[in-house]
């Protein structure tokens, strides 16, 4: 796809870790957008989703992630001690 490659362009000339792919570019979206206090309804719309429970699903799957990114840090803190 076109702009999966466009966007591993930009990623790499941002130097970001992770190749940058659609799915990263609207799950950040998506993240911005819920700790910004944009409606369910309004994201929900954006992503085009059928209806606010597969958002609030998509949305709970990313919360999920950055449990696991805090529980990396804390393991790596552990791990040092």
């Amino acid at each position: 796809m076109l702009i999966n490659r466009k966007l591993k362009k930009i990623g790499e000339m941002a130097k970001l870790s992770s190749p940058l792919s659609m799915y990263i570019a609207r799950h950040s979206w998506a993240t911005i957008a819920r700790d910004n206090n944009i409606a369910i309804s309004v994201i929900s719309e954006a992503l085009g989703h059928n209806n606010e429970t597969n958002t609030r699903i998509y949305l709970a799957g990313i919360r999920t992630g950055e449990v696991c990114k805090a529980n990396r840090k804390i393991i790596r803190v552990l791990l040092r001690n």
